[in-house]
This record gives structure tokens, C-alpha cells and sequence, in this order.
């Protein structure tokens, strides 16, 4: 390792904002507005006091990590960090983990045990750094690490120190700046490789585009163990601007939103459109007066969300898996103007390719595949699933295949048509449920709707559920089958309509269909009311219609029968009805 020297300081300051080092970012901006605040954490949750930690005090607290940190770091590795996000550690702990050299993988404190361990050994980390109450977790669920640090009490016997600190000479603009841990299709996290230059350049290109001020407060609503949180901790960061924290409830439950927003006079706010359409805010341009820039993702905008939420400020799309740092395109939604997911952030290209990866015609649809400095290296210690993913394409070079199915305009914005491996499919047709949720959310009544697709006794049927205006009146069944009939095919309508009080959402704030319950065909507002068999030839109609739909109970609606029985061969059902007691046939 080498020692830092004042003209470090100096060449950082005249560097161009993309050949910096991500935590570059910050302390260029401490040296500028040293007294500004860098993080405020208002008053939530069990927290009564509001904190406020300045630029100069997360610098002077992240150096001292960092230095405790060097003692253990001799070269590229990771290094764990658990600690709520309502604490001002888990900013200088991020600090300290790049300063020192290495690379930090946040985990959720809200993660199960089994979970935390999993990251903890798959990514090797040489260290952790948590708080008391993490403390016990980690040293629970992954007994194996070497050093786990309570962040908190080695900041107060470091807190006299004052020793240089080390610039680690492996410290460039490729070496790895984070790893992100994704869920995966198995269930097994798989952590994304993101390197400083990779996120460098996102957070240089938002500082030219957006032109945030020191004077900003950004919303940190997202949990650090997400990508979304890395645009909008960093970003704000960058401008010298302050992150205020979002208390974890406040960022699920919609309607305690606006009035969070409101008093800490939020200016950058950064949702996914879901959490948007939950508020129940008809007028977000007379409620929100000091919000000025709106950064949606993680999920398709509806309509609706952008028409309401676009009046008075910057409303701006943006799209990016994580492999690909964050935001890899974006652009401007105006209120009744096309929504699109943009075009690509500087540095990055898009092409739309087909099946077997050639250029598709402007207009027609395909594959998104993004190649450019935002690539990560791809997933750790799966060298497969990188191959597979991250591509060499004979004339474009290095690709990451989406998976997500596109168009593009002669403009060169990008139209996004949903998953290519998560369109659901009934009765032979492709149905993307995007759609269908809305024209749902259009309709009276309705707050937020979400659709899915459940098994029923081996048949795949179309349930939708809807978060309603008034809870003590729903909107009703039928009238909403009525309304989406008016623009959908029939195989487009849901069998079944169910009501929840909110939607399921996971822990970074996107729609969680997974959880969304199993809707039965039973009585209820939601399905309409049961229609009993009129005579014994409609008793043994519905007996065998049962059989057939395998249904626990009768068929409470003709929506049961209609939607069900279509997936069904017509021969099925007439041997089934040939063979029931009353009902032979003739001759």
C-alpha cells in the first residue's frame, strides 16, 4: 500500500466526474460543503430524536472504519455490511469499505438468518460490519467469518486516532466497487460484479443530465441490499445534496407517504410506480409543491401513474437490470406523451435482436441486449450463468441479454412489452398482465390492481386482485369484468376478482406476485353472489362442471364456468356429462 498525499485531493477535484472513484464522488463534495448534511435520519419507527451527520463527520467516520478495515484488506475482496437503514453507519461503513480498498455487499437487516449466511459465504466476505444486535445475527447464521465488527463501538475507541490513511495501490476505476445479491430463478442468490467505472459513469451522467444542487434532499427509500439505493445514495452524494432517510414502514404503507414527503420537503424522490398508485394521491402537484424531480423504475408505469404524477415536475422512466449498474436507459414522461423506457444512459448502447441474435428492424420487437462501460463482470463464481447472460456478439461485441422484450421508435426510444420468460400463457394465448393491471387501475373504484395466474386442480386460470378507494365498498365484480370486457378479449379478463387491503411488495419495493393469495371461487363481493342450480338438470350441469374444474365448491358465478371450462376439450366435457345419472343420450 502506498500513503495518501494531499494531491490526491486535488487531482480528484479536476478529474472529469466519470474517472473517478465512486467514493471520489463524496469527498469531493465534502472538501466543497463540508458543513452541509449529508445524511438526515427524521424522527420514525422506535426513533424519536431526528440525526443529522454532516460531510465532514462521515468523512471523519468512514476514514476511521476504513483504517480498521485496512488491517484485514490486501487487495480485491468483499466485505459485509449489516446495519439498518435508519442508521447513519451504514453510510460511512459503505464509505469506509471502498476507501480501504475493497468492495461491500449490503445485506438487508430484515433478511432471514438463512439468507444472511448464504451472502456472507458466497461472497467470502473477510469481514463483516454491523451493530450490536447484528453482531449476534451474523455470528449466528454464519459462525465461519473471520471478523465481525460492531461498527459503533469501533468508531468510539478509533475516535482519537488520527493515522493516515493508506491508498491501496489496486485501487482503479476497474477494480470492484459493490456486489449485489439477486434472488435468482433457484431461489439462490447470485451476486452481480459491479466495478467503480461502471457506476461512475451512471452517477456522472445523472450529475450532467439532472443538475441536482447541494440544496437538494433525496429520498432513500430503497434497502441498501438493492440496486435502486445505489443511484440514489451516490447521486446525491455526488451534488453534495442530502439523502433523507425513509423509515421502512413509510416506504411500504402508500398512504403515510405524502405527508412524509411533504414535511421533509423531499425534491428527489425515486419509487417504483407501485408505491406511487398506493399513496391514493389524486393531486400530487398541489400536495408535493417542493418535489421537483420524480425518478420511477423497477417495474412497467401504468398509465395513470404517469398522467397524475407528471403534472408540475420532471417525471423520468427508467429502466436497467442490475447487471447492467442500475439505470441503463431513461426518459421523460408528459402527462398524456408516449411512455417509454428512453434511450441509453451515455456510455451504453441498446440493440433489439431476435432469436437467434440478429438486428431486428426499427419497430419491430425483441430482445433487449445492452452492451457499453455499465456491464458488470458478471455473476461470482458462476461462470456458466455468466456465459449465458453476458455474451460476445460477433459484431456488437460484449452483450447482456435481458430477457426483456422491446421496441424502438425512429426517434431511438425504447417501448417495453414485458418478459419474455414470464409471459404467462392460458389456453394457447400470450398474456402480458401489465396490461390488464391497467386498464384495472382505471377503473372506479380501484386504487391499485395486480393480476396473476393460479392453479386450479392442473387448469391455469386468471385471477385478479384490487386494492379498493373505500374499503367499506368495493367496487363490484361484475362491473369490473364489464369494464375490462370493453377493451380486452375475453381470454384477457380474469376469472375471479379478489380485494386486499395492499398489495404484496418485497423489500426493494416492487410488486411482489408471489405473494398474492390463492383466490377462491367462493361467495363474495369480489366474485358476485352464488347462483344455486335452478332444477336437477342444472344440479347435474354443475356437479359435472365441477368434477371437471376439480372445484371444492359450487360455482358460484357464470365467471367460473366461462373462464375454466375454455381450457377444456369439448369432448371432455360432453363424455363427462354423457355418464352422469340424469342426463343420457338419445336414440
Amino acid at each position: 500500500m502506498t500513503e495518501g498525499q494531499p494531491g490526491d485531493a486535488v487531482q480528484a477535484d479536476s478529474a472529469p466526474s466519470h474517472a473517478l472513484l465512486l467514493h471520489q464522488f463524496f469527498e469531493r463534495a465534502a472538501r466543497r460543503w463540508p458543513d452541509g448534511v449529508a445524511v438526515d435520519v427524521p424522527p420514525g419507527v422506535g426513533r424519536r430524536e431526528r440525526v443529522r451527520v454532516t460531510y465532514a463527520e462521515l468523512s471523519r467516520q468512514s476514514d476511521s472504519l476504513a483504517r480498521l478495515l485496512q488491517t484485514c484488506v490486501t487487495g480485491e475482496c468483499v466485505v459485509g455490511i449489516l446495519l439498518p437503514r435508519n442508521s447513519g453507519l451504514l453510510y460511512a461503513a459503505q464509505l469506509a469499505v471502498l476507501k480501504a480498498g475493497a468492495a461491500y455487499t449490503c445485506i438487508d437487516s430484515q433478511f432471514p438468518d438463512e439468507r444472511v449466511r448464504d451472502i456472507i459465504e458466497d461472497s467470502e466476505a473477510i469481514a463483516v460490519l454491523t451493530d450490536a444486535p447484528g453482531l449476534a445475527r451474523v455470528q449466528r447464521a454464519a459462525p465461519g467469518v473471520a471478523r465481525v465488527f460492531d461498527a459503533c463501538d469501533a468508531l468510539t475507541l478509533l475516535k482519537e486516532r488520527d493515522e493516515t490513511l493508506l491508498h491501496p495501490p489496486w485501487l482503479v476505476s476497474s477494480g470492484l466497487a459493490y456486489v449485489i445479491y439477486t434472488s435468482g430463478t433457484t431461489g439462490r442468490p447470485k451476486g452481480v460484479l459491479i466495478e467503480h467505472r461502471s457506476i461512475a459513469n451512471l452517477v456522472s451522467s445523472d450529475l450532467d443530465e439532472f443538475q441536482l444542487s447541494a440544496s437538494d434532499r433525496v429520498a432513500q427509500g430503497s434497502s441498501a441490499a438493492y440496486d435502486s439505493s445505489v443511484e440514489e445514495t451516490w447521486l446525491a452524494f455526488a451534488a453534495g445534496a442530502t439523502v433523507v432517510v425513509m423509515d421502512d414502514e413509510t416506504a411500504r404503507l402508500g398512504p403515510d407517504l405524502i405527508p412524509w414527503l411533504r414535511r421533509e420537503r423531499i425534491t428527489v424522490f425515486c419509487p417504483p410506480p407501485t408505491l406511487l398508485r398506493a399513496t391514493g394521491c389524486d393531486d400530487p402537484e398541489t400536495a408535493l409543491p417542493d418535489l421537483k424531480w420524480l425518478y420511477v423504475g423497477g417495474e412497467e408505469l401504468p398509465r395513470d401513474v404517469a398522467d397524475r404524477w407528471a403534472r408540475g415536475r420532471l417525471l423520468v422512466n427508467g429502466y436497467g437490470p442490475t447487471e447492467c449498474t442500475v439505470t441503463s436507459l431513461r426518459g421523460n414522461v408528459e402527462e398524456g406523451g408516449p411512455i417509454t423506457i428512453g434511450k441509453p444512459v451515455p456510455g451504453l448502447l441498446a440493440w433489439v435482436l431476435g432469436e437467434t441474435l440478429e438486428e431486428v428492424a426499427q419497430g419491430g420487437k425483441g430482445e433487449l441486449c445492452i452492451g457499453g462501460i455499465g456491464l458488470a463482470r458478471g455473476y461470482w463464481k458462476r461462470p456458466e450463468l455468466t456465459a449465458e447472460k453476458f455474451i460476445r456478439h460477433p459484431s456488437l461485441g460484449r452483450l447482456y441479454r435481458t430477457g426483456d422484450l422491446v421496441h424502438s421508435d425512429c426517434e431511438g426510444r425504447y417501448y417495453y412489452h414485458g418478459r419474455m420468460d414470464s409471459q404467462v400463457k392460458i389456453r394457447g394465448y400470450r398474456i402480458e398482465l401489465g396490461g390488464i393491471e391497467s386498464l384495472l387501475a382505471e377503473c372506479d373504484g380501484v386504487r391499485a390492481a395486480a393480476c396473476h395466474v393460479q392453479d386450479e386442480g392442473g387448469n391455469p386460470i386468471l385471477v385478479a386482485f384490487i386494492v379498493p378507494e373505500n374499503a367499506a365498498a368495493p367496487p363490484d365484480a361484475a362491473a369490473l369484468k364489464s369494464a375490462l370486457e370493453a377493451d380486452l378479449p375475453g381470454h384477457m379478463v380474469p376469472a375471479r376478482f379478489g380485494v386486499v387491503a395492499e398489495l404484496p411488495t418485497t423489500v426493494g419495493g416492487k410488486l411482489n406476485r408471489a405473494a398474492l393469495p390463492h383466490l377462491d371461487g367462493v361467495e363474495g363481493k369480489a366474485n358476485g353472489p352464488l347462483v344455486p342450480p335452478r332444477n336437477s338438470m342444472e344440479a347435474s350441469i354443475e356437479t359435472a362442471f365441477r368434477n371437471i374444474l376439480r372445484l371444492p365448491q359450487p360455482i358460484s358465478t357464470h365467471d367460473d364456468f366461462s373462464k375454466n371450462s375454455a381450457a377444456i376439450p369439448c369432448v371432455r366435457r360432453c363424455s363427462s356429462l354423457c355418464f352422469a345419472p340424469t342426463m343420457r343420450p338419445r336414440g
